[in-house]
């Protein structure tokens, strides 16, 4: 049995090498859809929330104002999102996803399960199960420790991206 520097140096790279591979090949899905990662995220947050404020997603989304609003503006052109003024305050932008954006992230969302499946069908059941196991482990782990350095209310969920 290797000593636990050595495990956990050999855990590091391959969370690297698996990340990288992901990112590759997502990075090149959502591009089909003129959607960068942040975008693709920044719908989840609005596919989540239903419908939801600008500001309120600039801050679940640890980016500025302005930055969130590029972001917005470039969905909205895309058709993905629509913006949408508050009947009780006219000050207020609501979010919400259009019938485009349901369906890109429908087809993602597919296009990530056919993939994903591909990678893991060589793994019998049981090597499943136990990877999956300590894959949710780690996860609830990882956020603990984000909760720990940036305790900001609502920010870090494991929401899934189903």
């Amino acid at each position: 049995m290797e000593d636990k520097e050595a495990l956990v140096q050999r855990l590091m790279q391959d969370f690297y090498h698996l990340t990288r591979c992901r990112h590759a090949m997502f990075k090149d899905m959502l591009a089909r859809y003129g959607v960068t990662l942040h975008q693709f995220h920044l719908l989840l947050h609005i596919r989540s929330s239903g419908h939801v404020k600008v500001t309120e997603l600039s801050d679940k989304m640890l980016v500025s104002l302005p930055t969130a609003s590029r972001m917005i503006n470039s969905l909205c052109d895309l058709g993905l999102i629509n913006k949408k003024k508050s009947a009780g305050d006219r000050r207020s932008t609501y979010l919400e996803l259009t019938k485009k954006g349901e369906k890109v992230l429908a087809d993602i969302h597919r296009q990530q399960k056919e993939m994903i499946t591909k990678v893991l069908e060589v793994m019998p059941d049981e090597d499943m199960e136990i990877f999956l196991k300590v894959m949710e482990g780690i996860a609830e782990q990882w956020m603990a420790l984000m909760k720990e350095r940036a305790p900001v209310d609502g920010e870090l969920t494991h929401e899934p991206i189903s």
